[in-house]
């Protein structure tokens, strides 16, 4: 049996600050660097871009974007403006309703609104870092002629508390496209050994090739590090006359010693061929081939040989198989290919007014989760269906089919919104699947031996449906969704995966209403979900989230204002516990939360394409500071502390535009990757 013979420990790497101006510092010198490479005015124009071309832009032309799987479909990215999605860095509370963490910056994470995740065939498990990851499918290209640059950075109380994204997108001549987005977290937490550090790119090239073709490369690494510190023994340590601070708790894996790393790799190649159309009006026929190559690795160790588990000993007892250490190591290749055949229209480019796709998806997976190996496939056949013959009505499908050892699995995803003119907009989405259980649901090995073997489990078949109206003349909207799950897996209070026999139901109602009076704003969000197993769901029952603030131009309309008060609030509960060995959250009952009032003040500003932001949070600790809030069993979030955040957006021309070159042929630029079939 192979045992863990050593500790990691995490690394100092160079201060986030450093890296932040060496990529300023890199995007400016590439700027320069263009601009010292543009054409000659008497050089020839460059050549028509490629199968999705579109004119030239105007300078005030809206940042327009595409993905690699979609390139007759144009996207529109909006300014960064000091709104909440600025000046709310965290991941988990951008969203609708915040995520549930470990209570510190990129730390595993689980929605509180009860959802079902989409699963097409075999399921990999470990989905605690969902939130910070990257992936093929998310890289945008963008087709303006203008590079593009924009970087984020967010600092805490010092150094080790930081958060990093940057993004730059360039156009060459002939239409080519090269774009990356890489993101960071190194957070170190109130809390002892609670440290996340976190990487994320994804780089991509679209080359058009000829009248035809159009090739897509991406490649995407994400690598997550948590130190895991099984959460505080009790929080009665803030208890008294005089505040002791969140290091004075004491860690349940007091050895520190514990830790946790999630791999992801992929390289993807997606190839589009047009045989016939593609012009504004002319039905498209096209063949779309995909393959991506990707590995996912999980690893957790804590212990070795020479001291073993010592004080971490407790904390394992339902997974202790060896007292010397403890160690799961899962690591995932695979092979995913896609053919389809697609056609496809449109009234404008960027803008299909209908498409169609069937084709087969074949997955080939090589697993080896210690000690056991094994090599199996998927294979399903897929169809999708968008039709939007005007801006009132937009309808799409997606669904899968499974073939050969898939027969009986399937996924059906549908989405509908129609305007109503100055009445308000109605929408309403759908997904229904049958997967099998994940793989950590099924088999785990810790310490290369086995601890259950479900192959007892059935598939799950879920089904959610919601519906939604919005009048945004009024900043309203409604949404009901009710959720229903046959054959639910979770896992017990000993952190061990069950499967129930009877469904479980979840109906949920969330209201967004945004008053504005002048400068005042108010954002409301509400929300409040009900289930019919109590035993098994122990998610909040309500939550509120609201923001009041004031926002409007100062010195002389020169400088945009955002000033007031970020809230929220949910019901009390009982949190779900969670098992760094697996990294899944799981039932407990030894501690429950009561309603917390949590609330942020901050000011952000935006100067041309400067913004900045300055937040002190969970202000609750100004009059109470031995309560703590619990979003997962003893994973207290922080007490207050202060954080600023500064952007950058750069759009700069790639080449020499007539206006400041005289006269030539399209003005001297180069024309823009974008809309629907090849060179024309």
């Amino acid at each position: 049996m192979a045992l863990m013979t050593r500790t990691y420990q995490f690394v100092l790497m160079p201060l986030p600050t450093m890296r932040f101006g060496l990529i300023l510092l890199g995007l400016f010198l590439a700027q320069l660097c263009y601009a010292q490479i543009q054409p000659d005015p008497g050089v020839p124009a460059p050549r028509a871009a490629s199968a999705t071309t579109r004119k030239a832009p105007v300078t005030e032309e809206p940042l327009l974007f595409t993905f690699a799987l979609t390139p007759e479909k144009s996207e529109v990215s909006s300014d960064t403006l000091p709104d909440h999605f600025f000046r709310v860095y965290n991941p988990a509370r951008q969203q609708t309703i915040d995520y549930g963490t470990l209570g510190n910056l990129g730390s595993s994470a689980r929605p509180l609104l009860f959802e079902i995740s989409p699963q097409r065939g075999f399921g990999f498990g470990v989905n605690a870092f969902d939130l910070y990851t990257l992936r093929p499918k998310d890289l945008r290209f963008y087709r303006n002629a203008r590079s593009y640059s924009e970087a984020f950075f967010s600092q805490g109380s010092n150094n080790l508390n930081a958060l990093l994204n940057a993004r730059f997108a360039r156009t060459f001549s002939g239409g080519a496209n090269f774009t990356l987005d890489y993101r960071s977290i190194n957070n170190q937490g109130q809390y002892n050994y609670q440290r996340d550090k976190h990487n994320a790119l994804n780089a991509g090239l679209w080359i058009p090739w000829g009248k035809r073709y159009d090739v897509f490369l991406i490649y995407s690494q994400n690598v997550m590090r948590q130190q895991e510190n099984g959460g505080i023994v009790s929080d009665s340590v803030f208890e008294g006359g005089q505040f002791q601070g969140p290091s004075a708790a004491a860690i349940q894996l007091a050895d520190e010693r514990a830790y946790a790393r999630y791999d992801e790799q992929a390289l993807h190649l997606t190839q589009h061929y047009r045989f016939t159309g593609g012009a504004s009006g002319k039905r498209a026929l096209r063949v779309t081939h995909s393959f991506e190559y990707g590995k996912q690795k999980f690893k957790f160790s804590d212990g070795d040989t020479i001291k073993g588990l010592l004080n971490d000993t407790t904390f394992f007892e339902n997974f202790l198989v060896d007292k010397r250490g403890l160690r799961n190591y899962t690591s995932l290749n695979r092979y995913d290919n896609t053919l389809t055949i697609n056609t496809f229209k449109a009234k404008k480019p960027g803008d299909p007014s209908d498409m169609l796709a069937l084709g087969l998806a074949h997955s080939y997976f090589k697993l080896n989760q210690e000690p056991n190996r094994s090599t199996f496939s998927n294979l399903f056949f897929i169809g999708n269906f968008v039709l939007s013959p005007s801006e009132r009505f937009q309808f799409s499908a997606a669904a899968a089919l499974g073939l050969l050892d898939n027969i009986g699995e399937y996924q059906l995803n549908g989405a509908l919104a129609l305007s109503l003119g100055k009445a308000g907009v109605l929408r309403a989405t759908l997904l229904s699947q049958r997967r099998p259980p994940s793989l950590i649901q099924q088999r785990l090995y810790v310490s290369q031996r086995n601890l259950w073997d479900n192959n007892n489990f059935v598939k799950p078949v879920e089904n959610s449906i919601s519906a939604s109206y919005s009048l945004p003349l009024i900043g309203f909207e409604a949404t009901a969704r009710t959720t229903l799950v046959n054959n639910y897996i979770y896992f017990d209070q000993n952190s061990r995966p069950v499967q129930t026999n009877a469904p479980l139901q979840v109906v949920q109602f969330i209201v967004k209403e945004n008053v504005t009076l002048g400068w005042f704003h108010l954002d409301n969000t509400f929300a409040v979900q009900q289930a019919n197993r109590s035993d098994v769901f122990r998610l909040p029952k309500w939550f509120t989230k609201n923001s009041f603030y004031i926002t409007g131009k100062v010195f002389k309309q020169r400088l945009l204002l955002n000033a007031g008060v970020d809230f929220r609030m949910n019901s009390s509960f009982t949190p779900d516990g969670y098992q760094p060995l697996t990294a899944q959250f799981h039932l407990q009952d030894s501690i429950s939360q009561s309603p917390y009032p949590w609330a942020d003040i901050f000011v952000a500003f935006k100067v041309q394409a400067f913004r900045f932001s300055i937040r002190y949070e969970n202000c609750n600790t100004w009059f109470d500071n031995t309560r703590v809030f619990y979003q997962t069993a003893r994973y207290p979030l922080p007490f207050g502390a202060l954080r600023f955040g500064v952007s950058w957006r750069f759009m700069d021309n790639n080449v020499k535009t007539a206006e400041t070159e005289g006269s030539g042929t399209n003005g001297g630029r180069p024309t823009p990757i974008g809309g629907l079939g090849g060179r024309q």
